[in-house]
């Protein structure tokens, strides 16, 4: 690239370009802190008669990635691994995991130790010695070095894959049974065992595994810490064992009763636009009821839009006093179309404390379109937490009023610690030059929109 490149951009564009670039790292960092990964297999259709199929693991990879889901989970769900698919949703899983605020694996499946190394199996895997383990199963530690890597916040292992395997004949070693005790494990990491060391678990007679179903009844349970969930899905399990099975967990009770499964309620549509239709009854804007209508053109408060944007209309439409002066340059919604095109938005949020909790600052980068004054800007799909929309006009004048309108994602930097995806509005005002502008919330917390024409 020429030299003579750099010296061309305007100090506008300069300001903007830096700004952006930082801001995304901030945005990107603040994105990962705030984000749970799970990596869900279930392996039952195995193809070779050594190793016998399985009913149950398929339906309990579905029903964990559900569950999961529910509690706010990124989940990479898979079943019926092959060898190279197993490797394949690994290297995804570890290349989504860095920085995240939690990384939990959970396996379904034949499970095999050799020398005190566990290898879970694929689906085509061919075992015909011990000595063809390593290179026919996935060794654990495999995910342990993703999960080390990674760096997340808290590290969760749950191994259904005890199942016994009709291959002793074939250990030099003499051990077949379940799975070893865990050696070295990534700091911050709880390993769960669908039973202890070295004893087999149960596939199930019903949909599930008894050690998954025990973890699906403690899911609905009250105590959703991590230590309260395994409690509660042991004592199913030793339950319907009769006493002959017995999960075993390996990692920090610290952790354990920190982390905690949150339970994510996606807020209905009626209170999705419960909340737009506050955000915006009480303003003089036509745009703002415009953009209501065109979103829920049959929504419960279609009337009232249109009576009130008939009205605002009409206002808008009453003849001026003659004047000696020059006409004006404002269109008829008093906006004008100077400002029209493709806005770049920074919007920066700063850390705010309420009722003994801090609520963490963050920054979003997105981009708005203006046409004849009337700006809309969207962060993410509607609808989908961590959402945000943006509405609002600028007059001739340059000044700007806008209403913002959206879903809360992770609750450490929601006001009040909100669930995820619950609804929340404000209001902004500010300036524009035809190049460039500025728009600061009015309540509850500081934040600041930096806007860049491009």
């Amino acid at each position: 690239m020429p030299s003579t490149f750099f010296p061309a951009l305007s100090s506008h564009l300069w300001r903007a370009l830096v700004l952006a670039l930082a801001c995304a790292l901030l945005a990107a960092a603040a994105n990962a802190r705030g984000q749970r990964i799970a990596l869900v297999i279930g392996n039952g259709n195995y193809q070779q008669p050594d190793l016998p199929k399985l009913a149950n693991p398929t339906n309990d990879a579905e029903d964990i990635a559900k569950a999961l889901r529910g509690f706010g989970f990124d989940v990479i769900e898979r079943k019926n691994q092959t060898l190279e698919g197993m490797n394949q949703a690994i290297a995804e899983f570890g290349s989504k995991i860095g920085g995240s605020e939690a990384a939990l694996f959970y396996y379904a499946g034949h499970g095999i130790q050799v020398k005190n190394q566990n290898y879970l199996i694929p689906v085509n895997a061919r075992i015909e010695s011990e000595a063809s383990v390593p290179y026919q199963g996935v060794n654990l530690n495999l995910v342990l070095d993703e999960m080390d890597n990674g760096k997340s916040g808290a590290n969760i292992v749950m191994l259904d894959a005890c199942r016994n395997n009709p291959i002793t004949g074939k250990f030099r070693s003499g051990q077949s049974r379940g799975l070893a005790s865990p050696g070295s494990a990534p700091k911050g990491t709880v390993i769960v065992y669908a039973t202890d060391p070295g004893n087999v678990a149960s596939d199930g007679t019903g949909r599930n595994g008894l050690f998954t179903a025990g973890l699906l009844t403690a899911f609905k349970g009250k105590d959703l810490t991590l230590d309260g969930v395994l409690t509660t899905a042991s004592a199913e399990v030793e339950k319907a064992s009769g006493q002959t099975q017995t999960p075993y967990v390996n990692g920090p009770k610290t952790l354990q009763k920190s982390f905690h499964f949150q339970v994510t309620v996606e807020p209905g549509r009626g209170e999705i636009e419960k909340t737009f239709w506050a955000s915006i009854e009480r303003s003089n804007d036509a745009a703002d009821f415009e953009a209501y209508l065109q979103k829920y053109p049959n929504g419960s408060y279609k009337a009232l839009a249109e009576n009130r944007l008939k009205k605002l209309k009409a206002d808008q439409q009453a003849p001026a006093a003659p004047s000696s002066t020059a006409p004006p340059t404002a269109s008829a919604t008093g906006s004008s179309t100077a400002f029209d095109g493709r806005w770049a938005i920074t919007l920066i949020c700063e850390d705010v404390g309420e009722g003994g909790k801090v609520a963490k600052g963050y920054t979003f980068n997105f981009f708005s379109d203006v046409k004849e004054g009337r700006l809309t800007g969207q962060k993410g799909e509607p609808g989908t937490a961590g959402s945000l929309t943006l509405v609002g006009v600028i007059k001739a004048d340059g000044a700007a009023e806008i209403n913002a309108n959206g879903l809360t994602s992770n609750p450490d930097y929601a006001v009040g610690h909100a669930r995820p995806s619950s609804p929340y509005s404000y209001r902004m005002r500010g300036t524009f030059t035809p190049t460039n502008g500025k728009a600061t919330r009015i309540e509850l917390r500081p934040c600041e929109a930096t806007f860049f024409k491009n």
